[in-house]
C-alpha cells in the first residue's frame, strides 16, 4: 500500500518504521527535517520535509494515489486540517486522525474523519492499571471497531 503519514514525532516515526518493514510504500511529512533523525537508517520510505496540509508537499508525496493517509502530529488543527484535505479533496479511502482533545475528536467523528484520541485511551488504560482492575476498552474508528484489554494481577512482594 502507499501510505503517507503527515508527523514524524514518536508516534509517526514508530508508524512509519512498522510499516515500512511490512514492505509497505511509505512517505513520511514533517515540518522539520531534524525529526527524520528518528526513523533510523532501516527505514526505506521517503521523508519530505514541509507542512502536511500544503498541496504541492502532499502532491510530491503521491496523495493522488495514496491508499491511506494518517495525521499524527502534536497539534490538533493541523491533523484536522491534512485529514480533511486528504479525504475531501483527494479522496483518499481511509483516512486516519489523531486527536489529543477528546471533545474535538468526538465532533469531528460525528464529521466524518476517523478519529483515535490518545488521550482518552492512555487515561483509561492508566485508570485501570493505578486500580488494578482487569478492563476492556472499547474504542471506534469511523464505523471499525476495537478493543483492548488489560489484566490486572497482584504485584509479587520483594
Amino acid at each position: 500500500m502507499h501510505i503517507i503519514i503527515v508527523g514524524c514525532g514518536r508516534v509517526g516515526a514508530q508508524l512509519a518504521q512498522l510499516l515500512s518493514s511490512e514492505g509497505h510504500n511509505i512517505v513520511i511529512i514533517d515540518k522539520k527535517a531534524e525529526a527524520f533523525k528518528r526513523l533510523g537508517s532501516n527505514f526505506n520510505g521517503i521523508s519530505i520535509a514541509g507542512v502536511g496540509f500544503d498541496p504541492e508537499i502532499l502532491k510530491r508525496a503521491g496523495i493522488e494515489h495514496a491508499d491511506a493517509f494518517a495525521a499524527v502530529t502534536s497539534g490538533d488543527n493541523s491533523n484536522i486540517m491534512a485529514s480533511q484535505i486528504a479525504k475531501k479533496i483527494y479522496n483518499v479511502k481511509r483516512v486516519i486522525t489523531r486527536i489529543y482533545d477528546p471533545l474535538r475528536a468526538d465532533i469531528y467523528k460525528k464529521f466524518g474523519l476517523n478519529t483515535i484520541s490518545t488521550t482518552t485511551i492512555v487515561a483509561q488504560i492508566f485508570r485501570s492499571a493505578l486500580l488494578k482492575e482487569s478492563s476492556k476498552l472499547e474504542y471506534s474508528i469511523g464505523l471499525d471497531a476495537g478493543f483492548i484489554e488489560y489484566k490486572a494481577r497482584e504485584e509479587e512482594a520483594a
